[in-house]
């Protein structure tokens, strides 16, 4: 679980715990800076809830499988539509919350950019937020919560994640490179994990340049 995502072990001990112990909330707010893994972390949380074996994260049940081919059916990524995140987008979504489950016995949707929403979807969300479906789990990531009204936050528990750290950073860097057969200089790795300031994904997009 979270194997290939670095940092956060905090969080993610948290949420495997919640899965196991069957403690789950109903709306979960990921909040931090872009490219530390929310929506990674968020994926691999919302497998968890949707895997049917009672181990969880089964990688074998058909919910694990049509999770990683993306045709599960209970699950939802809604993404902003050009700048915003549009009330049409929210209210689409909500017209599938209360049909019940296809393949596990729960439905997760991650509104990603969740502080991209306009006044309108904010408001047509808080309806369901107010009232969600007793099978529906909700994820909001976000880079700033601020711009989110009061009454979404506090619907939601909140995790806030914390940037990489230079020294994972330059890990997983390392096996990259080896893996890919790329060649590089130690302070040329060290610069791009100074350069990607705790943000794994710009450490490799540095990378590839």
């Amino acid at each position: 679980m979270f194997n290939n995502i670095l940092g956060n072990e905090n969080i993610k001990e948290l949420l495997t715990n919640a899965v196991k112990n069957n403690k789950t909330s109903h709306s979960y707010m990921f909040v931090g800076t872009e490219g530390i893994g929310k929506k990674m972390i968020a994926k691999e949380f919302a497998k968890m809830i949707l895997c049917t074996d009672e181990n969880k994260y089964c990688d074998r049940c058909k919910s694990c499988i049509e999770f990683e081919s993306n045709n599960n059916p209970d699950f939802r990524i809604i993404e902003p539509d050009g700048n915003s995140l549009k009330i049409e987008q929210i209210r689409e979504f909500q017209n599938k919350v209360a049909e019940k489950p296809i393949i596990s016995n729960r439905k997760v949707y991650i509104i990603n950019d969740a502080e991209l929403m306009t006044k309108e979807a904010q408001n047509c969300l808080l309806k369901t937020l107010e009232e969600p479906p007793e099978h529906v789990k909700f994820i909001l990531a976000t880079t700033e919560p601020q711009k989110l009204p009061a009454t979404i936050l506090s619907r939601c528990q909140r995790f806030d994640f914390k940037r990489i750290s230079n020294d994972d950073i330059i890990k997983r860097l390392k096996i990259v490179c080896e893996e890919s057969n790329i060649e590089i200089t130690e302070d040329a790795i060290r610069l791009i994990s100074v350069l990607a300031e705790g943000a794994m994904r710009d450490a490799l997009s540095i990378l590839e340049r």
